[in-house]
């Protein structure tokens, strides 16, 4: 298994206020293309503030394992990730 998947980040992004807690959130969009699953998978990613989501792109992100309350976890944060060169970019 690789440690990184790309995640691609379509720019859609929803901002609220928690009702249990009053702190405000923001949910951003984007499509995890995973190993060995034909087509990429939706899903969602919190951000603190619509400023820390990232641009629309397609990002390397490290996979992070770890282990809560007994439970084997993985978890990725696009925020940390590197955006991939485009390859339909132009010289």
């Amino acid at each position: 298994m690789s440690n990184v998947i790309v995640v691609e980040i379509t720019g859609n992004h929803r901002s609220g206020t928690a009702a249990k807690s009053g702190k405000p959130y923001c949910m951003f969009e984007a499509y995890a293309h995973l190993p060995n699953i034909p087509y990429p998978q939706r899903c969602s990613f919190y951000a603190e503030t619509p400023q820390q989501v990232p641009r629309p792109g397609k990002y390397e992100c490290d996979v992070i394992a770890q282990v809560r309350d007994d439970r084997l976890m993985f978890e990725v944060d696009p925020r940390q990730g590197r955006l991939l060169a485009s390859a339909n970019k132009t010289a």
